[in-house]
C-alpha cells in the first residue's frame, strides 16, 4: 500500500475509533460531575443539619449546667445563715463564692442582694482572677430590670435575661460583653423572701463554642435572637443592633429576606434560595420555672412585659453562599477537564485499555470518596464526644455527674446496648466490683442480665490488672475458654469492649461497652477513642477528689472558726449576766428602800390632810361668824384683816390643802410604781398585768419626755389591747420596757439635737406603744419611735453585749442584750427590731401568756422594714 494511502486509512480509522470515544469520555465526565455536585450537596445538606442540631444540645445544656449552679448557691447554709443574722456568715459566704467562681471560671459576677437591691455579697471574676467587693464598694441595684423581675418570682423559679451587652454608667461596656443573668428569689427558713442571687453568665463562653462548632468549615453559623437581630453575625459589625441606635437596620431580615420570611415562621428546617442554603432550627433554653423579660436597653429602665418560655428562644442558622457551592462545584470541574484532557490523549492507545482504565479509576475515586467520608465522620464523632465530655467536666465537679455523662455519651456515640462504669476494690487478696453507673438504649424489648465482669472472672482479673479486652464476638473468640463463652452467650451478650480507668490516687474503674442484639465489631479508631475517654476521666476522677478534699478543709475551719465565735458569745452573755445581776440587786434595794423610808411620811401627812382641811374650814367660818357678829371691830383688828388679806386667805386656803393633797397622792402613786417597777416581793413568775408595768415605767421616765424651755417634749401614745394576764417575772419585763423606752427617748433626743425647730414642729417627736394579742397564746408589745432609724450594719450587732452607737460614758451597750436574754431565756419569746435609716425604729416584745404553751423558742432576730 503506497504511503499516501496508508496514511489516509490510518487517520481514518483513527478518527472512526478516535472520535466515539472522545465523545463517550465527553459523556462520562459529565455525568461524573453531576453525580459529584449533587453528592456534595447531600453530605453538605446533611453536615449543616448535624451542625445545628448539635449546638441546639449544647446552648439547652450549658443553660442547664448555669440554674443548676444558680440552685445551689441558693441553698448555701451559708447564705441560710447570712439570712439569720449569724455573726461572721457573710464573709463564710463570700469565701464560699469566691472558690466557686474560681473553679467555674464561667461567671462575670456572683452576687447576693436584699429585697431593697442592695448588694450584700458579690465576687467579681476580674480577668480570670475572682476578687470579693469590699463592703464599701457594694451598690444598690434596685432599678435594673432583672432585680426586679426577679424578685417579684416565687419560690423554686428561676429569671433568665436576654443574651445582651453589659451596660456600664447608662453605656454599653467597651469592649463588649455578651451577657446573660440568671437570677432566683431567696427565701428564710419563715418562708418569707428576703432578696435574690444572681449569676452573670459570661455570653461569651457560650458564643465561642458556637463560632467552635463552625470552625473551618464552608458554612457560615449565625445566631438570632427572636427579632431577628444577630447576637452572632459573618460580620461583627452587624451583631448587637438592638443594644445601639445605629444599628437598629441591621437585622438578618434585612439582608436576607426571603430566607427570614421562612425561617421566623417554622421551628426549623433546610431550604436553598438564590442567596445560598440555609439551615435553621429554633431554641428554647427555658424550661418549666424559668421566666425571663424583654429586658431594657438603658441601664436603670425596667423591663416592658414579662417573657414565657416559649417566647424566650433563638433561631440557630447555618448559612453556605452561592460562591462557596459555585467555588467547589468549579474546583471540581476543572479537576475533570484535566482528566478529559488526558483521556482523550490515551484514546490512541486503544477502546479496551481506555474502557479498563475508566472503570478502574471510577472505582478508585468512589472507593475514595467512601473511605473519606467514612473517616470524617468519624473524626467528627469523637470531636463531638470530647466536646460534650469536656463541657460537662468543666461546668461540673460532682463525680456522679461526671461519671453519669460519660457512660451517656459513650453509650449514644458507639450506638450500643449497654455502657457501665465499675469501681474496682481490692481487698487483702479479694477484689470486688461496684457498679456506680449505667446508660442503657431505650428500645431494648428485654432488659439486660447481669453484667459480664461481675460474672466471668477472667474479665475482672483483667480489668485489675489494667488491660483493655476486645471481643467482637463473643461466641467464637479463642482468648475466652469454654465455660466463660458458655455463660456469656447464654446472658445474651454479643459484643463486648472494657477498658480501665487508672487515677493518680490510685482508684481503679473500668468502662464496659455491651451489645446484645447483634454483632458489634469494634474498629481501631473506637478502640482509641475509649482510650481517650478513660484517660479524660481519670483526669476528672482526681480533679472532684481535690475538689471534695478542699471543701472538707473549708468546712472543718468554719466549724472551727464557729465554735470560738460560740465561746467568745457565751462569755460576753456570762459577763453581761453577772453586771445586770449585780445593777438589778442593786438597783432592787435601792428602790425598795427609798419607796420604804418616803412611804411612812408621806401616809402621815396624806392622813393628816383631811383633819388639817376640816379644821381650816372650821376655823374659817368661825371667823365669818365672827365678823357677822361684830360688825364694828376695833382699829386694830381692822389693820391686821387688812395686812393679811382676810378674804384671799379665805379664797386660797382651801386650794392651797387641795394641791397639797394632790401632791402627797402623786408621792403615794411615785412610790407605788418604785415597787411594781422593782418587784422584789415578786421573784417567782407569776401572772401580771402588762400595761402597769409600761404605765409604772412611763411613770418614772416621765421627766425625760415631758416638754420644758430647753426640751420640745416627747408625744407618748398608747394604743393598748385587750390582753388577759400574763405569767412572767414582772420586774425582768419592766427592766426590758424601761431599756426600750429609755432608748427610743435617747435616740429622739440626739436626733432633735440635729434638728432645726422648725423642723422639729412639722414632725414632732413620738413614741407609740401597741399591745395585742397574737393566735390566742401570746401577747405582742411594739415600741415604736419616729427617730432617725439605724442602718443594717447597726441592726446586725443591735443585742451584742458591749454594742452601743452612744458616745463614750452614755451607755454601756448592755440594755439590748440583756433584754434580749430576759424575753428570750426567762420568757421563751423573742425580741427583733424593724428599721431603715430615717424612717424610725420599732422594736417587738413577743412572749406567751403562759409558759407551759408549745411555743417554739425563737432566737434574736434582726429584720428589714417593708
Amino acid at each position: 500500500m503506497p504511503p499516501q494511502i496508508h496514511s489516509r486509512v490510518l487517520i481514518k480509522n483513527f478518527l472512526t475509533v478516535f472520535l466515539p470515544l472522545s465523545a463517550l469520555v465527553g459523556v462520562v465526565i459529565g455525568t461524573i460531575y453531576y453525580q459529584q455536585v449533587q453528592t456534595e450537596q447531600v453530605l453538605l445538606k446533611t453536615n449543616e443539619l448535624r451542625k445545628v442540631d448539635l449546638e441546639t444540645k449544647v446552648i439547652s445544656g450549658d443553660f442547664h449546667s448555669v440554674v443548676s449552679d444558680l440552685m445551689v448557691i441558693s441553698k448555701q447554709n451559708e447564705l441560710q445563715r447570712v439570712l439569720e443574722g449569724v455573726n461572721g456568715q457573710q464573709q463564710a459566704l463570700s469565701q464560699e463564692l469566691l472558690l466557686f467562681s474560681g473553679y467555674k471560671k464561667l461567671y462575670d459576677q456572683i452576687r447576693f442582694l436584699d429585697r431593697s437591691g442592695k448588694e450584700v455579697v458579690r465576687v467579681n471574676f476580674n480577668k480570670g482572677e475572682p476578687a470579693i467587693v469590699p463592703e464599701e464598694k457594694l451598690q444598690v441595684q434596685a432599678k435594673r430590670y432583672w432585680f426586679n423581675d426577679t424578685l417579684r418570682l416565687n419560690q423554686g423559679q428561676v429569671f433568665v435575661s436576654p443574651l445582651d451587652l453589659n451596660i456600664e454608667r447608662g453605656q454599653v461596656e467597651q469592649p463588649l460583653k455578651p451577657m446573660i443573668r440568671f437570677g432566683t428569689p431567696v427565701f428564710d427558713r419563715r418562708g418569707e423572701k428576703r432578696g435574690i442571687v444572681v449569676l452573670n453568665y459570661f455570653g461569651t463562653k457560650l458564643l465561642d463554642n458556637f463560632n467552635q462548632a463552625f470552625a473551618n468549615a464552608s458554612s457560615q453559623g449565625m445566631l438570632l435572637n427572636a427579632d431577628g437581630y444577630w447576637l452572632k453575625g459573618a460580620k461583627p459589625e452587624d451583631e448587637w443592633g438592638f443594644m445601639f441606635p445605629n444599628r437598629k437596620n441591621r437585622t438578618f431580615g434585612q439582608a436576607f429576606p426571603q430566607a427570614w420570611q421562612q425561617i421566623s415562621q417554622k421551628e426549623s428546617g433546610q431550604f436553598q434560595t438564590a442567596e445560598g442554603i440555609f439551615t435553621f432550627t429554633t431554641v428554647y433554653p427555658l424550661v418549666e420555672g424559668q421566666k425571663s423579660s424583654t429586658g431594657a436597653g438603658q441601664a436603670f429602665a425596667p423591663s416592658q412585659n414579662q417573657i414565657d418560655t416559649k417566647s424566650y428562644h433563638w433561631k440557630i442558622v447555618s448559612w453556605v453562599s452561592p460562591e462557596t457551592l459555585t467555588t467547589k462545584s468549579n474546583r471540581f470541574l476543572s479537576q475533570l477537564l484535566l482528566l478529559y484532557a488526558s483521556l482523550v490523549g490515551l484514546t490512541g492507545i486503544g477502546s479496551w485499555l481506555l474502557a479498563r482504565a475508566s472503570v478502574n479509576r471510577n472505582m478508585a475515586q468512589l472507593e475514595l470518596r467512601q473511605s473519606e467520608l467514612e473517616l470524617r465522620k468519624l473524626v467528627e464523632r469523637e470531636k463531638i464526644l470530647k466536646t460534650r465530655l469536656s463541657s460537662q467536666i468543666r461546668n461540673s465537679l460532682d463525680l456522679n455527674t461526671i461519671l453519669s455523662t460519660v457512660v451517656v455519651e459513650v453509650r449514644e456515640l458507639l450506638q450500643i446496648d449497654r455502657c457501665q462504669f465499675f469501681w474496682c476494690h481490692q481487698e487483702d487478696e479479694s477484689t470486688s466490683l461496684e457498679l456506680s453507673q449505667q446508660a442503657c438504649a431505650p428500645d431494648l424489648t428485654e432488659p439486660l442480665g447481669c453484667s459480664p465482669i461481675q460474672n466471668v472472672e477472667a474479665l475482672s482479673e483483667a480489668a485489675m490488672q489494667g488491660n483493655l479486652l476486645c471481643f467482637d464476638d463473643i461466641a467464637t473468640d479463642s482468648w475466652l475458654d469454654f465455660k466463660s463463652r458458655n455463660l456469656l452467650v447464654t446472658l445474651g451478650f454479643k459484643s463486648l469492649l472494657t477498658v480501665s480507668v487508672q487515677t493518680q490516687s490510685g482508684r481503679l474503674g473500668v468502662i464496659v461497652c455491651e451489645h446484645s442484639r447483634e454483632l458489634r465489631p469494634w474498629s481501631d479508631d473506637e478502640v482509641e477513642i475509649i482510650r481517650g475517654v478513660a484517660d479524660q476521666l481519670a483526669i476528672a476522677i482526681d480533679q472532684a477528689q481535690l475538689y471534695n478534699q478542699s471543701r472538707a478543709a473549708t468546712a472543718a475551719a468554719s466549724i472551727q472558726a464557729e465554735q470560738l465565735n460560740q465561746v467568745l458569745h457565751n462569755l460576753k452573755e456570762t459577763q453581761a449576766q453577772l453586771i445586770q445581776t449585780e445593777k438589778m440587786s442593786s438597783l432592787g434595794q435601792l428602790v425598795a428602800g427609798v419607796a420604804h423610808e418616803i412611804n411612812n411620811p408621806v401616809n402621815f401627812i396624806y392622813g393628816n390632810l383631811t383633819h388639817v382641811s376640816e379644821y381650816t374650814l372650821g376655823l374659817l367660818e368661825l371667823v365669818e361668824l365672827y365678823q357677822q357678829s361684830n360688825a364694828h371691830s376695833t382699829p386694830e383688828v381692822q389693820a391686821h384683816i387688812e395686812a393679811i388679806d382676810l378674804d384671799f386667805m379665805a379664797e386660797d386656803l382651801p386650794k392651797i390643802l387641795v394641791s397639797m393633797k394632790m401632791g402627797a397622792n402623786r408621792i403615794r402613786e411615785i412610790v407605788l410604781s418604785l415597787r411594781n417597777f422593782s418587784r422584789l416581793d415578786e421573784a417567782d413568775m407569776k401572772p401580771v398585768n402588762i400595761h402597769e408595768g409600761i404605765d409604772s415605767t412611763l411613770l418614772i421616765l416621765q421627766n425625760r419626755f415631758k416638754q420644758t424651755p430647753g426640751n420640745a417634749g416627747i408625744e407618748i401614745v398608747k394604743e393598748y389591747g385587750d390582753i388577759p394576764l400574763v405569767e412572767c417575772y414582772a420586774g425582768q419585763l419592766n427592766q426590758v420596757f424601761m431599756n426600750l423606752i429609755g432608748n427610743a427617748i435617747d435616740a429622739l433626743d440626739t436626733y432633735n439635737s440635729k434638728r432645726t425647730l422648725e423642723e422639729i414642729e412639722t414632725n414632732p417627736s413620738q413614741i407609740v406603744i401597741r399591745t395585742e394579742l397574737r393566735n390566742l397564746d401570746r401577747i405582742t408589745v411594739k415600741i415604736a419611735d419616729n427617730g432617725p432609724g439605724m442602718t443594717e450594719a447597726v441592726k446586725q450587732r443591735l443585742f451584742d453585749p458591749f454594742f452601743t452607737t452612744k458616745a463614750a460614758g452614755k451607755g454601756t451597750g448592755l440594755g439590748l442584750a440583756i433584754s434580749a436574754q430576759i424575753v428570750t431565756e426567762k420568757h421563751n419569746g423573742s425580741i427583733w427590731c424593724i428599721s431603715e435609716p430615717r424612717q424610725g425604729a420599732e422594736f417587738w416584745v413577743e412572749i406567751p401568756i403562759k409558759q407551759n404553751s408549745k411555743l417554739a423558742t425563737a432566737s434574736t432576730a434582726t429584720l428589714s422594714r417593708i
